[in-house]
């Protein structure tokens, strides 16, 4: 008697590590979904611009070339490419410069701690246009919340 019931204590961890958790081993990994959201990051500003989930793989951020910097007055831009098409343009400053963006013909879109985005928009930009209500929570500034944006 004694026999069968360590045989049976010594069989039960045997039995229990032959039956796999199901989604534990030998699984393969879901698939990665695509980008639901699109958001460029300025890390010199401390702001993000979240644009809307239609801008997903079909809007490209490009960085403004120092020349484009120099003559908008900005410190840091970038162009938001939709093939060869440009829908809009982001300039951001500090307060003091925040006059010469004005007067290159960019209009003031958000304000925070020192900082100002200015943006450039196209006047056809089809579908990929943002709506005023769009641009308005556009821009996240570090540490404020979300949805939010400081005038």
């Amino acid at each position: 008697m004694k026999s069968i019931t360590l045989a049976l204590l010594l069989g039960i961890p045997l039995m229990a590590s032959a039956q796999m958790r199901p989604g534990t081993h030998g699984q393969a990994a879901p698939t990665q979904e695509p980008m639901k959201r699109f958001a460029w990051r300025d890390e010199a500003a401390g702001y993000t611009f979240v644009a809307p989930p239609r801008w997903s793989g079909k809007v490209k951020a490009v960085p403004l070339d120092s020349k484009a910097l120099a003559t908008s007055g900005a410190t840091s831009g970038v162009r938001f490419v939709a093939g060869s098409k440009t829908l809009l343009v982001l300039l951001s400053s500090d307060d003091e410069r925040a006059h010469a963006m004005a007067s290159s013909g960019a209009r003031e879109l958000s304000r925070h701690d020192g900082h100002v985005v200015s943006l450039k928009t196209e006047a056809d930009s089809g579908a990929l246009a943002l709506t005023d209500d769009e641009l308005a929570s556009a821009i996240q500034w570090d540490g404020g919340a979300v949805g939010t944006a400081s005038r």
